[in-house]
């Protein structure tokens, strides 16, 4: 028999079809034989490796389902492989180890990969580093074999895995099975060692064919309905399937006590995993709720499951489902949310986060606004450690949930490199009463290293009155050289707002040469040209004798490029006598 006989053809190769990368990411319950990083990893491949074997059995291999298995199974594999390097797996009756670490466990044989495995004589697999996709999918396909039961008398694992011909997965294996390496079963009972063991031979003839029979019957068919047809085949259908688990898990859960519960809850988180890949979030909703019924007399019990149950692929899919113009929160959804506060708030906000200024962050701000009653400090907790879009969203968040923490939190983040929690401290601190800390905070941002900021923080700051000119003018000397044009207008009219007496004297100590009388005349302005421009454009907005004077004075012994501009804003002031 040539190698490729008994292995049918490889299914579709993983396409656009396979879930996102996120959907990708190890559960918590995937985790718990789990211990070192490499073990976890290898845990969580050789799941779904198992997960991929055993479609097989339920769906067709063209099926989406199958496809997105497989997308898991790949991406897995080579998570394990690309970050810790050669996987060594010791086969055991039903468990797989690496090394002294248990990283696959199941008792049952029928679903057990570990058994049958070693049913077969396999005692160790090895994947090189290198591993090719093209050997785990071979690999893939000699496993589905024996799980669909396909031809099995024919070859046993060991015989497919060596006639595939493998370069980087290398197979330990035995010839035959040992009984003494199996697990041992108990002593037969003592009432069958006394019963009889008396010998009853079927008679000689008993396999020979059957005589033909005297009269022959012809075989007759009769057509079935198409109604009839048509219910048999919606048994099936992409619709009721879904409906159909979930009213299994259901009845399990009525008839199930006891240490029974644990094996329906895993039975139920397959149901889960299925339900997210059809994406049914409607059917998702009455899932958990049925799983937290079942749990209501162990309420920390039920915190646990439910946290591990609600992560960030479930609860994406139940937010995703919701209208982004939905008013409020859904009461079966809140019901669900308020049932296991702690894990599901960080994972709204790391939703909320990714959402950014998309079409449900509303909604999303509002469920994490309304977790928060549980645990107030968690956006605190957050703020520490995050940058970018991220930061703005949770300082957002935090002025809903407490403001008085939110102004804190802004002073603080007028610190940060970051330009974008910058122009959202700014847009906190700017309707906020005037304190010392908040003048601090706002000096802060117009000496930021982003020039938007700075261009933004000017007329905010100004708005403070006198007090802030000080630092207004500090500014303006300090860093003259460095000042563009557009920043160098900003700064003179926010020094023209806080304060137009102290604006006008300090332009004219700025603009008047130094020493008077026909000498002070003849000499011309000193001024660098950006300090000119800073106090042309504060000039313009201001009135009286003073302001014009010096106006003049740009007009006429000013940069050449600031003249004009001097002379328009002196012809477009009122005549007769100053404004105001």
């Amino acid at each position: 028999m040539a190698p490729d006989e008994d292995v049918p053809a490889p299914p579709a190769a993983p396409d656009a079809d396979h879930p996102p990368a996120e959907a990708l990411e190890p559960s918590p319950e995937e985790r718990r034989l789990a211990g070192s990083p490499h073990a976890t990893a290898a845990n969580v491949a050789v799941l779904a490796l198992t997960r991929a074997a055993r479609s097989f059995t339920l769906y067709d291999p063209a099926n989406k389902v199958v496809r997105a298995l497989i997308a898991d199974f790949r991406d897995r594999f080579r998570a394990v492989l690309d970050g810790f390097g050669p996987l060594v797996l010791d086969v055991h009756p039903f468990e797989l180890a690496l090394g002294r670490e248990v990283v696959y466990l199941e008792r049952d044989r029928e679903r057990s990969l570990a058994f049958r495995l070693f049913r077969d004589g396999v005692r160790r697999l090895s994947f090189a580093a290198d591993t090719s996709w093209e050997e785990l999918l071979r690999l893939l396909q000699i496993l589905s074999i024996r799980y669909t039961g396909v031809r099995q008398q024919e070859d046993d694992l060991v015989t497919l895995l060596r006639k595939a011909g493998f370069a980087g997965i290398h197979v330990s294996a035995i010839e035959g099975f040992v009984p003494e390496e199996e697990q041992k079963e108990g002593p037969l009972d003592a009432e069958l060692l006394r019963g009889s063991r008396a010998r009853h031979d079927p008679p000689p003839q008993w396999d020979l064919p059957l005589p033909p029979f005297p009269e022959a019957t012809p075989l007759r068919y009769r057509a079935v309905a198409p109604e009839l047809l048509e219910r048999l085949r919606g048994e099936e259908t992409e619709d009721k399937v879904p409906r159909q688990a979930l009213r299994a898990v259901a009845e399990l859960l009525q008839t199930t006590q006891g240490a029974d519960l644990q094996a329906v809850l895993g039975f139920a988180l397959e149901v889960r995993e299925y339900l997210l890949v059809e994406q049914r979030s409607d059917l998702l909703v009455e899932l958990v709720g049925l799983v937290r019924a079942a749990l209501a007399g162990a309420p920390e019990a039920s915190f646990a499951v439910l946290e591990t149950w609600l992560d960030a692929r479930t609860l994406r899919a139940l937010v995703s489902a919701l209208r982004p113009e939905e008013p409020d929160v859904p009461p079966h959804l809140a019901d669900l949310l308020d049932a296991a506060p702690g894990a599901t708030l960080d994972r709204l906000i790391d939703l909320l986060t990714e959402e950014g200024d998309g079409p449900r962050a509303p909604l999303l701000r509002r469920l994490v606004v309304r977790g928060c009653r549980h645990a107030p400090e968690t956006i605190g907790a957050r703020m520490r450690d995050a940058t970018g879009p991220g930061a703005v969203a949770l300082l957002r968040l935090l002025a809903e949930v407490d403001p008085a923490a939110a102004l804190h939190s802004s002073v603080e983040a007028t610190t940060a490199e970051d330009a974008l929690l910058q122009r959202e401290a700014l847009r906190q601190l700017e309707g906020a009463a005037f304190s010392p800390e908040i003048a601090r905070g706002l000096h802060h941002l117009v000496e930021s290293r982003h020039e938007p900021v700075r261009l933004a923080a000017l007329p905010v700051m100004a708005a403070r009155g006198p007090r802030v000119f000080p630092a207004l003018r500090s500014h303006v000397e300090k860093h003259a050289a460095r000042l563009s044009a557009a920043e160098a207008e900003a700064a003179g009219q926010a020094m023209a707002r806080a304060s137009s007496r102290a604006a006008v004297e300090t332009f004219g100590e700025w603009l008047r040469p130094k020493g008077g009388g026909l000498l002070g005349k003849l000499v011309k302005m000193t001024a660098a040209p950006v300090v000119q421009r800073v106090a042309l454009a504060g000039l313009r907005g201001l009135d009286g004798d003073d302001a014009a004077s010096l106006l003049a004075l740009v007009a006429e012994h000013g940069e050449a490029s600031l003249r004009a501009e001097a002379r328009a804003a002196l012809a477009a002031r009122p005549k007769g006598g100053p404004r105001g």
